[in-house]
């Protein structure tokens, strides 16, 4: 098996935009075997992508977002602006619920 790790920062999304939303700005991707062996490494490609379209950066309708669709203490489901949809799992080993957006 192969896994693909995505990872970046987030801001919450200005209103109007659902209170749920959050723009994200991806700056990692990575490939690891079943056994947590990294064999790949493309950060760079969205580095080169945001240069090519700015507007992926300015807030634009071309900006990213993730909208949370349901939160437990562990895990939060999202769906993405492209349609994507995502399992987020909280690594954070405190206690507690996750903080809302």
């Amino acid at each position: 098996q192969i896994y693909l790790r995505v990872a970046g920062s987030f801001r919450v999304a200005k209103p109007p935009a659902p209170g749920r939303r959050a723009e994200v700005k991806f700056d990692t991707l990575e490939l690891f075997t079943s056994g947590g062996r990294r064999i790949f490494s493309a950060g760079w490609l969205f580095s080169l992508v945001r240069a090519i379209k700015p507007s992926l950066q300015n807030g634009d309708d071309d900006t990213a977002w993730l909208e949370t669709t349901y939160i437990s203490d562990r895990v939060r489901l999202g769906r993405g602006n492209k349609g994507s949809a995502f399992i987020l799992e909280r690594l954070d080993s405190r206690p507690g619920p996750l903080p809302d957006l």
